[in-house]
């Protein structure tokens, strides 16, 4: 028995056996890498702590320590390469990150224009969104990760939310149609393009406990958690790689 015991220790310590125990602990610990892309309804505008209530954070805590949720949200974000800003100018940051899972939900901000949101413009660049957004699914395809893809149905526009003025309530009036017809095309390149698609307009639309008051637009913490769920149930359904 003494003399086993020292052949085990010098085999447990050599360098192969060592290097081979690093990479099975490596790839028991590899985790799902998950995007979020889009505007402020992403990051996670109106609430006291995005970090801990908005979708993607909440998302983070429904998939549990497999998946690594990381919130690419940015304010007043468009799909539109015209938009200003645009999800164009943060696609190197996203690409790096080299996702596993890419969840997008753009296109409220490009509802504005024509004298709707001040002087934004881009609806006028309406006509651009399909070849803008075509163009975005293409790029990250390319990715080494080869990530599946959700594009998403953004948010609706909840007129009956309490509090909004009749400027608010003009405004969000013009918009709400032009979403529809984003939606529409979403709709459609999703099933061209062999990518997933969630709804997150319907099942939130006419349920203004769900959104900030005054505001109509950005959800409230207990929207968040909606948005979050949504996904959370079409991630589960569809991608193959969920536990």
């Amino acid at each position: 028995m003494s003399r086993i015991k020292p052949f085990f220790k010098a085999l447990l310590l050599s360098p192969l056996l060592f290097a081979l125990l690093v990479a099975f602990s490596s790839f028991e610990n590899e985790k799902t890498k998950i995007a979020c892309v889009g505007d402020s309804i992403t990051f996670g505008a109106r609430l006291d702590n995005p970090d801990s209530d908005s979708y993607p954070a909440q998302l983070q805590k429904l998939l549990g320590e497999g998946y690594e949720v990381e919130n690419f949200g940015v304010g007043s974000l468009t799909l539109l390469r015209k938009g200003i800003p645009s999800v164009w100018n943060e696609l190197p940051k996203i690409m790096s990150a080299n996702p596993d899972i890419v969840i997008i939900s753009l296109g409220t901000n490009d509802t504005c224009g024509y004298g709707t949101c001040g002087d934004r413009k881009c609806w006028e660049y309406k006509d651009e969104f399909e070849s803008d957004y075509r163009d975005l699914i293409d790029e990250l395809s390319k990715l080494p990760s080869h990530p599946q893809i959700f594009v998403c149905a953004p948010t609706p526009m909840v007129l009956e939310t309490p509090g909004l003025n009749a400027e608010r309530v003009a405004g969000l009036s013009v918009r709400k149609p032009r979403l529809q017809e984003l939606i529409a095309t979403v709709k459609r390149l999703a099933n061209e393009m062999n990518v997933h698609f969630i709804d997150l307009n319907e099942p939130l639309d006419h349920r203004p406990e769900l959104f900030t008051v005054s505001d109509g637009v950005h959800p409230n913490k207990a929207g968040y958690a909606a948005i979050a769920a949504l996904v959370e149930k079409q991630l589960r359904a569809q991608t193959k790689s969920m536990k």
